[in-house]
């Protein structure tokens, strides 16, 4: 997908005068316009008491401020420009139009979204796994051991009576899912589905039930960063740009039932563009961009239980 970025954000800013940035005027997010950074780099910034904190670089083609247009979260980031660094603007209605419109534009649009948010939010948690490097574990301090994984269920036909709820704000009917090639897994109560550091191929939606996101900070063990229930999105970051998997998911709190998106259903929909994709392309992006959010929120509480520096 990196090599249609390019061309993708060609398309989008076709038309609209990029607005070259200041390197001594940082951005904000304080509205829900979105922002196409068309050239040049920023310091991206999550904003606490004890002032900004880095939690990424983001390059051109990227979309800056998500989180205000698809989660109502404002004034959480801060953007610095590096030198040569130009943008446009997308009103935040419109960002929203495009994300789910079965038109080459928003087909455009999701692209970008997705390569933007999913390094976005592996900076951020790659922000978070090293917050408390220099913490000195006392003396005999072990980490709890992760549980084994288990040999995951065998997937079936996709049942879309099982969805609660699915992506409602995308208009996703769920009955388009086994047509989309999604099929369904259910998973013991406790059991492993995905392990940080091993190889992908699969995204998943919760159908019901309960995960557990989280990764193993040095010094500290492990800590949770999200749980996610029906209509939200898991693995999809590692279908996004080929890395290893970033974070533990585990079924909390009883069975889950999972719909699995394979590498090559999600790469399909992603760039053919078709339109009967398009809600749930968008919805794994709204998904995204709340997992985001929640990263780049506890990067701003780490960053004051660290203290003034």
């Amino acid at each position: 997908m990196n090599e249609t970025v390019p061309r993708d954000a060609a398309l989008l800013a076709a038309g609209r005068a990029p607005i070259p940035l200041d390197a001594d005027a940082p951005v904000t997010d304080g509205s829900d316009d979105v922002l196409l950074l068309t050239s040049g780099s920023v310091v991206a910034h999550v904003l606490t008491a004890f002032g900004p904190h880095p939690i990424g670089t983001p390059a051109a083609p990227s979309l800056l401020s998500l989180h205000g247009a698809l989660a109502g979260a404002y004034d959480l980031c801060r953007y610095d420009p590096r030198g040569g660094a130009a943008m446009v603007v997308f009103p935040g209605e419109e960002a929203r139009s495009l994300l789910f419109a079965g038109t080459p534009a928003g087909a455009a649009f999701r692209r970008i979204a997705l390569s933007s948010v999913t390094t976005a939010l592996r900076e951020a948690n790659a922000t978070l796994a090293r917050f408390f490097d220099d913490i000195v574990p006392e003396p005999g301090w072990k980490p709890k051991p992760a549980p084994a994984a288990t040999p995951l269920p065998a997937a079936g036909p996709a049942d879309p009576r099982r969805v609660r709820d699915l992506f409602d704000a995308a208009g996703l009917d769920a009955a388009a899912l086994p047509d989309l090639g999604l099929t369904q897994r259910r998973l013991p109560s406790g059991s492993r589905l995905l392990s940080a550091g091993e190889e992908a191929g699969e995204a998943y939606v919760v159908a019901e039930g309960r995960l557990r996101v989280s990764i193993r900070i040095p010094g500290v063990g492990e800590e949770a960063l999200a749980f996610l229930g029906p209509g939200e999105v898991v693995g999809e970051m590692a279908l996004v740009d080929d890395a290893p998997r970033s974070a533990d998911v585990v079924a909390q709190d009883g069975a889950a039932t999972v719909f699995v998106l394979s590498r090559e259903v999600f790469r399909r929909l992603l760039d053919e563009g078709t339109p009967g994709g398009a809600p749930l392309l968008g919805g794994i992006v709204v998904a995204l961009v709340r997992r985001f959010e929640e990263s780049i929120r506890k990067a701003a509480t780490f960053r004051v239980l660290s203290g003034p520096f």
